[in-house]
């Protein structure tokens, strides 16, 4: 029986909507809180800081959670990658590092890759966690793009 590797998380979706309508979701915090954290601060250029809160009514525990980060590379309508740290879960101040990259397959429709790297296999619960986390959320952001293509988003 071959071990899971537990170094990189990737999820690809292709999503009915315009590349340049996924980024902005990606970046615009007014749009990041409809789909993903619920408090957002993204400065977008390289060096950047991001900060994210998930409250404790989505994290379904205790208390809220924070991310902070800083951006690596940004390429509009193509890459966003930033560093991501738990700076409140003692048990994952590891940083590790998201990527977004976004290939326009047509006007309208656009193949989302999300890399979350830097895990160890020290760090499987961390792993496991996001992983799930991380189809949910991309799920998330696919609903929220094409319902708002769609013009049936309020």
């Amino acid at each position: 029986m071959i071990d899971k590797d537990y170094d990189i998380i990737k999820k690809d979706i292709v999503i009915n909507a315009s590349v340049d309508k996924v980024f902005s979701a990606l970046i615009d915090p007014e749009q990041l809180t409809q789909w993903f954290p619920n408090v957002a601060t993204i400065e977008p250029r390289v060096g950047g800081k991001i900060f994210f809160r998930f409250s404790k009514e989505v994290t379904k525990e205790k208390k809220a959670h924070d991310v902070i980060g800083t951006i690596i590379n940004i390429i509009p309508n193509k890459e966003l990658s930033h560093t991501w740290n738990f700076t409140t879960k003692p048990d994952y101040s590891k940083e590790t590092i998201v990527t977004w990259r976004l290939d326009q397959i047509d006007k309208d429709k656009t193949k989302l890759t999300l890399v979350h790297s830097g895990f160890t296999n020290a760090d499987r619960l961390q792993y496991d966690e996001h992983n799930e986390g991380w189809d949910w959320y991309v799920k998330r952001l696919e609903n929220f793009v094409e319902t708002d293509v769609n013009g049936s988003n309020e």
